[in-house]
């Protein structure tokens, strides 16, 4: 059955209160991304390439998992729709096995129980953001029925994404990893008390389950009830249609460009993002407040980018719209390798004024400015590559008539997760390259050094890569129009 075209754009309060959603993955996965290495290798100890292997080796049962869930939610009929018991089962979840990573039993010890312990949470945990995330996402391409709405959908999501982790990652610094006193009277480093950790998993984990709710009633009226029923309800057939769907998906070339193009500035930006963290430690000296600012500046970066996609989009195309985007951000991470690599400034310049016994410094400002062009082409490509795949199930809907967004939605979230946790896994080995020695209280200044240089320039190299492979996406407003017009009654 071929589908009327619709040419009304969503409210925007509509967008928001999808955009919700995004909130609990953000608490979840940036609290994980930002601060999770720190926690297993500085508080427990556990090795750097030990704790990157067991937050990224849940990738197997994420290539399993993410088309399985796609299948099942486009498969569901139920009077509470096919996205949203998911959304609540999954959502419920998720906080709870979010708190387990952070509140590791007294008889967790030694780095092979260590090990296991991280490596089952971690797979709990991703379950769980599966089961909620692929329907979740699914649900932002159904609602979504005008070319622009596909980029503002995942603008608005995006953009929410970095509000939530300003308020709960880059205020993290203050919030939650305030500096201590060590027992000799001197600094003792926020990040390297045990209690800060627990304080900050127990909230975090109550916010994303509130988050969740709302997104859940906020959303409920887009839920789709009234679909037709399965002809062939049997296992074979569930497993048969499984079998397809992972075909359909993966065998498209469109789903190819997007994957590599995208998996390539991911795990750009999902390398940075992790190196970066033992940068303003360790390399720039930040103290809390300065963290915060600069950490908060680059998340500011990443949410106008996302929020000004859909304006980009509708005035350049989607394709253009990425190569601005890669422009923007190699330029604000080689500036800063020219400033503090290259000796125009050194990372502890002269102090502007204190706060509560804490020094601001000029490099604090200059360090932010650039890192927040970084982090607004970031922000632009992600959402961008999502409404790429919107695109995508939008044509095969057309084409086939069949309900298709979780199957894509899935293939979406295993190539998101997979840049992910193969940059935690890289990062890991980065660490261990430049000789990050775990638990120590400082380090070498060539290490430090090495940290420093690999923060400034991983991200433009692997961003060129990507550059290269978004030259072939082929889908334009035109591609799209021919589509509708060729299908569309």
């Amino acid at each position: 059955m071929k589908e009327a075209r619709v040419n009304r754009n969503l409210k925007k309060r509509d967008l928001w209160s999808f955009a919700s959603g995004e909130g609990a993955s953000s608490i979840t996965m940036n609290g994980i991304n930002n601060f999770g290495m720190l926690f297993y290798t500085q508080i427990l100890g556990l090795s750097p390439e030990l704790a990157g292997l067991a937050l990224s080796i849940a990738l197997v049962w994420d290539a399993i998992s993410d088309p399985l869930m796609g299948t099942i939610s486009d498969r569901t009929r139920s009077r509470f729709g096919s996205r949203h018991p998911y959304m609540l089962a999954g959502g419920v979840l998720l906080p709870l096995t979010f708190l387990a990573l952070w509140f590791v039993p007294s008889a967790v010890r030694g780095e092979q129980a260590l090990f296991i312990y991280l490596l089952v949470a971690n797979i709990c945990m991703k379950t769980a953001f599966t089961v909620f995330v692929v329907p979740y996402t699914a649900l932002g391409f159904e609602i979504s029925k005008t070319d622009d709405d596909r980029a503002r959908v995942q603008g608005y999501r995006w953009g929410l994404n970095m509000i939530t982790n300003i308020i709960f990652g880059g205020l993290a610094w203050i919030l939650f990893f305030g500096d201590g006193v060590a027992e000799d009277g001197t600094r003792l480093e926020g990040t390297k008390i045990h209690e800060n950790y627990l304080t900050m998993g127990s909230v975090l984990s109550f916010a994303t389950l509130l988050i969740i709710l709302f997104c859940v009633v906020a959303t409920y009226k887009f839920a789709k009830k009234g679909l037709p029923k399965l002809e062939d309800a049997s296992m074979s057939s569930h497993v048969r249609a499984f079998v397809g769907d992972l075909k359909d998906v993966y065998s498209n070339r469109f789903v190819w460009v997007v994957f590599g193009f995208f998996g390539i500035a991911q795990l750009a930006g999902a390398i940075v993002g992790q190196v970066q963290m033992f940068t303003y430690i360790e390399f720039m000296q930040f103290s809390a407040y300065e963290k915060t600012f600069v950490h908060t500046g680059g998340m500011v970066g990443f949410m106008l980018g996302s929020l000004l996609l859909g304006i980009m989009v509708k005035r350049w195309d989607k394709k253009k719209t990425g190569y601005f985007a890669m422009l923007v951000s190699s330029f604000g991470s080689l500036a800063l390798l020219a400033i503090f690599k290259g000796g125009l400034m050194e990372p502890v310049s002269t102090p502007l004024f204190d706060i509560k016994g804490n020094p601001f410094h000029l490099s604090a400002v200059v360090f932010v400015l650039f890192q927040a062009l970084w982090w607004c082409g970031a922000g632009i490509l992600i959402p961008l590559a999502t409404s790429m795949m919107a695109d995508i199930s939008l044509i095969e809907r057309l084409k086939t008539g069949e309900v298709s967004e979780g199957r894509y939605a899935a293939g979406f979230s295993f190539f998101l997760k997979a840049a992910s946790a193969i940059a935690v896994f890289m990062t890991g080995y980065i660490l261990k390259g430049v000789g990050y020695v775990s638990g120590q209280e400082t380090q070498a200044p060539e290490t430090i050094d090495t940290l420093a240089l690999m923060t400034f320039t991983v991200g433009p190299v692997l961003m060129l890569v990507s550059f290269c492979v978004l030259r072939t996406y082929p889908i334009t407003h035109k591609v799209l129009e021919e589509y509708r017009a060729k299908y569309e009654t």
